[in-house]
């Protein structure tokens, strides 16, 4: 019997992805479009992977998906859907809304495809915040907070009691948060000169695993507050200490040159501008000039530093500058 596929996958801002799969008897073929035009020649995959790859996607029953999924969001990432096995035929679409299994279906053609990467590696899976509101002397976990991208789950452990949410499709507003803060981190974004305040693990879709620790504060964790806004959103006990992080302090210039960290809207990436301003501050949306040809966009910081012109992690005579705060009021990240 013979299994025929077209997934298409993508939007109108950054394209279109198309992936045809034909599955007869052993062999398991595919091919690549991007924006309707052939991307990968025609590839052949042995029985092996057959065997195995086939029997996953029996277990989604695909059959019993349904033929359209939306959401109140009109635009964004739009997906369509055409499954043949034997004699049996499904259609279907969606925007921005996907069925049940619908993780588990682009993990089956990371698998086939991984050219395409449906989902990003580093995508962000889990993430546990551990709390001790201890202020030195050893790590005594006071609250924990974990978020399950797989299982939606929101969990907030307290001394004397456990907070359990399921969140459905809200899972995915969370992470998008999530990411802005922690999907950038690296282990030398935090000295180890003092005691942590909060242990941070994240579990990323390659299955890696990354610690990290950190104080509790705005400084130490940039934009930290802005995603404790959107859990708040879900979280009906607003008592949590880990609920409430230490602002940033900014400290005066006092003479030395000013770097901020900047992340456009859509982006996880950190780019670095020079600034006068000492009135900006972190979440602040700001002008920044870019490309060879300096055109304007806008971006949002999430971190700022005072160096001497020894210290500057770029040369002070080369670096762009940002132009100014942004003035429209509905620019948002989330």
């Amino acid at each position: 019997m013979t299994k025929q596929m077209k997934f298409t996958l993508g939007n109108a801002a950054e394209g279109y992805k198309t992936v045809e799969v034909f599955v007869k008897s052993d062999v398991v073929s595919y091919k690549v479009l991007r924006n309707g035009l052939l991307d990968v020649d025609k590839k052949s995959f042995s029985v092996g992977f057959s065997e195995s790859r086939l029997a996953e996607l029996d277990a989604l029953n695909i059959f019993d998906w349904a033929e359209a999924y939306s959401s109140a969001v009109s635009v964004g990432e739009q997906w369509e859907l055409i499954f043949k096995d034997g004699d049996r035929i499904y259609r279907g679409h969606g925007s921005n809304a996907y069925p049940e299994n619908w993780e588990r279906f682009l993990d089956w053609l990371d698998a086939l495809v991984p050219e395409l990467e449906f989902v990003d590696r580093q995508r962000l899976e889990k993430i546990t915040l551990d709390y001790s509101r201890e202020s030195g002397g050893g790590f005594n976990i006071a609250e924990r907070l974990t978020l399950d991208r797989r299982e939606n789950i929101l969990t907030l452990y307290k001394p004397q009691s456990m907070h359990l949410y399921r969140l459905g499709a809200d899972i995915d507003k969370l992470f998008a948060a999530a990411q802005i803060v922690f999907g950038g981190l690296k282990a030398d974004d935090f000295q180890r000169s003092y005691p942590a305040q909060i242990k941070i693990e994240l579990i990323r879709h390659d299955g890696s695993i990354e610690n990290f620790d950190a104080l509790f504060n705005e400084s130490s964790l940039p934009g930290f507050g802005k995603f404790v806004d959107v859990l708040k959103e879900f979280i009906t006990d607003l008592t949590a200490e880990i609920l409430s992080p230490v602002p940033a302090v900014i400290a005066p210039a006092q003479g030395k040159y000013i770097f901020c960290k900047v992340q456009f809207k859509g982006s996880y990436k950190h780019y670095t501008y020079q600034t006068d301003d000492e009135t900006l501050a972190v979440g602040d949306v700001v002008d920044v000039p870019v490309g060879k040809n300096n055109d304007v966009n806008q971006a949002r910081i999430v971190e700022i530093g005072y160096f001497d012109e020894y210290e500057a992690p770029f040369p002070v005579d080369k670096i762009k500058k940002i132009i100014g705060k942004h003035v429209a009021t509905e620019w948002d990240y989330f």
